[in-house]
């Protein structure tokens, strides 16, 4: 199938970018380049971080802008409920992995009810007993196991991440059964869906976005630190779990990336 290859190839470039990226940073002339900031390809990184902006200011912004402000609230909200009840398996397989069984079991929990009572999730319906999402990621998990998340790296068009992080997002989408279901499936509406699920999933992470980046280049200095210090921030509290109400920014959709992470 076509679009499996093509799929199966941007992954295994992403998968051997990030191996290059841990095998550089570990020489000898990386390390002593390394500033506090950790960020040693700085001259890339500022390079990649342009292109994204130029493509995001061209396309994805005004797309995500326009989508925020003509749908209607409900019809938002409903959507990105069943996005984040779709990524329940990554979630569990995380929790899983994480060894935080109780986390896990809010997962299955959460699954059950907004797939039900919930309407396939459009409603976040296990939201009334108090169970709140556990967001996980295997970049997530493999800092818990201890990988560090040095350097920061920006990936054209993937937006800001590190090596660590970048091999968990080639996990995450292979252990993401919709994936394969979408590749393999012999419903020709399957693929597309898949596809279409994605693009939503992007549109639906940069509009909690737009306000704090637009005030963050308005008031910073520097805008490619801001955001790299912003980042780190945020990523920093993923690992920690906090709740959504300790970020700045608006709801989930926190993370500035190109990638779906809903």
């Amino acid at each position: 199938m076509l679009g499996f290859s093509a799929a199966r190839r941007t992954l295994r470039l992403a998968a051997f970018g990030a191996l290059c990226a841990f095998s550089l940073a570990s020489t000898p002339a990386f390390a002593e380049k390394t500033d506090e900031a950790n960020d040693p390809i700085e001259p890339f990184n500022r390079a990649m971080f342009d292109f994204n902006m130029a493509i995001d200011r061209a396309a994805l912004a005004p797309v995500a802008r326009g989508y925020r402000d003509y749908t209607p609230d409900p019809l938002q909200k409903g959507i990105h409920n069943v996005l984040v009840n779709l990524r329940a398996p990554i979630d569990l397989l995380n929790t899983l992995l994480q060894g935080d069984f109780d986390r896990s079991l809010i997962v299955v929990k959460r699954f059950v009810v907004n797939s039900t009572a919930g309407i396939g999730g459009l409603i976040d319906a296990a939201a009334e007993t108090g169970d709140e999402r556990q967001k996980e990621d295997f970049g997530q998990t493999l800092a818990v196991w201890g990988a560090q998340g040095n350097p920061y790296i920006v990936w054209p068009l993937l937006g800001p991440s590190n090596p660590r992080d970048s091999i968990g997002g080639v996990v995450d989408v292979f252990s993401d059964p919709l994936f394969w279901m979408g590749m393999n499936s012999g419903w020709d509406m399957a693929e597309p869906l898949m596809w279409t699920r994605a693009g939503i999933s992007i549109i639906d992470n940069r509009v909690p976005l737009l306000d704090p980046l637009e005030e963050l280049e308005r008031t910073s200095v520097d805008f490619y630190v801001a955001v790299r210090d912003y980042v780190r921030q945020q990523r920093m509290l993923d690992i920690m779990n906090r709740s959504s109400a300790d970020r700045p920014g608006e709801g989930e959709g926190y993370r500035f990336s190109f990638t779906p992470q809903s």
